[in-house]
């Protein structure tokens, strides 16, 4: 109990986690096209819909070192 949930479905056209998204990043990952070429994410038929997420939880990494509980929502 207190844990959060972190295998997540980010990017569902490829069935990608926040797990491996992370783990990504942390292994030097530090643009958006190192983790599509890592993961990925962000490069499915979608035509990238789950980037916009993407951004953001990597902003925010690279400004503090760490994750946001809450992998920002899509807006529509």
């Amino acid at each position: 109990m207190g844990q959060k949930k972190k295998s997540e479905i980010i990017c569902r056209c490829n069935n990608v986690s926040r797990e491996t998204i992370e783990k990504a990043i942390r292994e030097g990952s530090d643009t958006m096209n190192k983790i599509f070429d890592c993961t990925t994410a962000g490069v499915g038929p979608c035509g990238g819909s789950c980037r916009r997420k993407l951004q953001p939880f990597l902003d925010h990494y690279l400004e503090t070192g760490s994750f946001p509980d809450k992998v920002p929502e899509l807006k529509k």
